[in-house]
């Protein structure tokens, strides 16, 4: 069963059937998956005949799609297969999804114990497809070492956790190396090394620390303030759809620099972030500070800040935005 975003099905649906022609697989259908990953969104599907028939379910888009298709594979027992279609994040290889309310608001983390049995990436259909999602996955990848690296701050590292801390820092360098070039070659529609690289970096990397980092459950480190600003933001009516993911942490990660007190490191990451056009001030991100500060009640009680070496302010965190006007 082929479940995803209407665009990603129709990228894959030919490359999918030709993959699978004279073999044992057969696609039973091919269905859109919805506009949010929501509880309702999975409940539907799963009371679809051909969803229920099938054997696998072949999850073919973008995050949210994919995360979608992970809460009908363990409802219904069904291994899940990833074909991203878009580097945005890391959906594709994680054991995570980020579920919605039906009117876009954040709502829930949902875990899980294994991730996608083989994610299959085709460069060609990501070097088409539109450059704002590598440009949005650049800031959502990015934001991963710095998260992590803040998270598990003065803790004692077992094996795992601490190859996923150390792994996290490709999150940032190989971007910094790839990403603007990347970008040109993904508008010019051009598979090139470091395209492949960026996305690999995006789809992979980023899932596997994610995994790693977070892996007995019993101290997560992938939560940080990048990301319980963007969740904090989504109370605004219509934010998330105007805001792309990536984008928003991408500022949010500014943000949380400077609330660590990293001016410096602040600074050099503004001037990257100029050089593949991500923001570097409230205004770019087209939020003012009033909003902010309607949202940061929500962005301090965010379930990312649950393990962080210190308490975050909702003082703190206005103070850091007033620097980023």
């Amino acid at each position: 069963m082929v479940i995803g975003g209407e665009k990603a099905m129709a990228a894959a649906r030919q490359k999918l059937k030709e993959a699978v022609k004279d073999t044992a697989i057969e696609i039973i259908d091919f269905v859109h998956y919805g506009k949010e990953c929501t509880y309702e969104t999975a409940g539907r599907l799963e009371k679809l005949a051909p969803v229920l028939e099938a054997d696998m379910i072949f999850a073919v888009g973008g995050g949210k799609a994919v995360d979608t298709c992970k809460l009908v594979s363990i409802d219904l027992k069904k291994p899940y297969f990833s074909f991203p279609t878009i580097a945005s994040n890391c959906a594709a290889s994680s054991a995570l999804s980020i579920v919605y309310h039906e009117d876009g608001s954040f709502c829930d983390f949902v875990h899980f114990l294994e991730s996608a049995k083989h994610v299959f990436i085709d460069s060609q259909i990501i070097a088409q497809a539109p450059r704002q999602y590598l440009w949005a996955g650049i800031g959502d990848t990015y934001a991963k070492y710095y998260e992590v690296d803040i998270s598990a701050r003065g803790e004692k590292l077992n094996y795992y956790k601490s190859m996923g801390v150390h792994m996290s820092k490709m999150c940032m360098e190989t971007l910094m190396e790839t990403g603007s070039q990347a970008l040109r070659d993904n508008e010019a529609g051009i598979v090139s090394e470091s395209l492949e690289e960026a996305a690999l970096c995006i789809i992979m990397t980023t899932g596997w620390v994610s995994m790693l980092v977070a892996r007995d459950h019993t101290m997560d480190y992938n939560g940080g303030l990048a990301h319980a600003f963007f969740y904090g933001l989504c109370n605004l009516p219509g934010f998330d759809e105007d805001h792309l993911h990536g984008v928003v942490v991408a500022f949010g990660v500014l943000l949380l620099l400077l609330v660590d007190g990293r001016e410096e490191e602040c600074q050099r990451l503004k001037d990257f972030n100029r050089t593949v056009g991500l923001p570097v001030s409230l205004t770019d991100l087209g939020v003012t500070l009033d909003q902010v500060a309607q949202c940061t009640p929500s962005m301090v009680k965010d379930e990312d800040l649950d393990h962080y070496p210190y308490k975050v302010t909702e003082e703190m965190i206005l103070e850091a935005a007033r620097k980023l006007l």
